[in-house]
């Protein structure tokens, strides 16, 4: 039985060898980004920068009051395909003792779509659940 090297077509090597590829260019997700909805039940705000070749976002909840600092966390930044060299979308987890927070999120068009998975760990019987909001800068 032969190993698996690619599932799509266009993930795989031309003639089997090692291809050289630049790092990912974080650009187009470094910045802050402000909620489209001022009523956004998750993440109001977003800060994304980069430092010494790893991406960092950093989330603020919402809250009537004033917005939650959720903290800085480290993210897995994604290309669009093998070959990119641009970051286009990233997912973090934000772990909070009682509830794990996995945060993804994709740039297109200058604006970010970020998709919020949360699953509660503390037993107390509350659904897991998904949000999405949409982000500009």
């Amino acid at each position: 039985m032969t190993a698996l090297e690619y599932i799509r077509a266009e993930d795989q090597l031309p003639d089997r060898t090692v291809a050289q590829f630049a790092p990912l260019d974080p650009a187009p997700l470094v910045g802050t980004w402000f909620a489209t909805d001022k009523g956004a039940a998750w993440v109001t705000r977003l800060q994304v920068r980069q430092q010494d070749g790893s991406l960092f976002v950093w989330a603020f909840g919402a809250e009537p009051e004033e917005p939650v600092d959720w903290g800085e966390v480290e993210a897995q930044p994604y290309g669009a395909n093998v070959t990119s060299s641009s970051v286009v979308a990233f997912t973090a987890t934000y772990d909070f003792g009682f509830l794990v927070t996995v945060v993804a999120g994709r740039v297109s068009q200058g604006l970010l779509t970020l998709d919020t998975f949360n699953t509660f760990t503390d037993s107390s019987g509350r659904s897991n659940h998904f949000s999405r909001d949409f982000f500009h800068r």
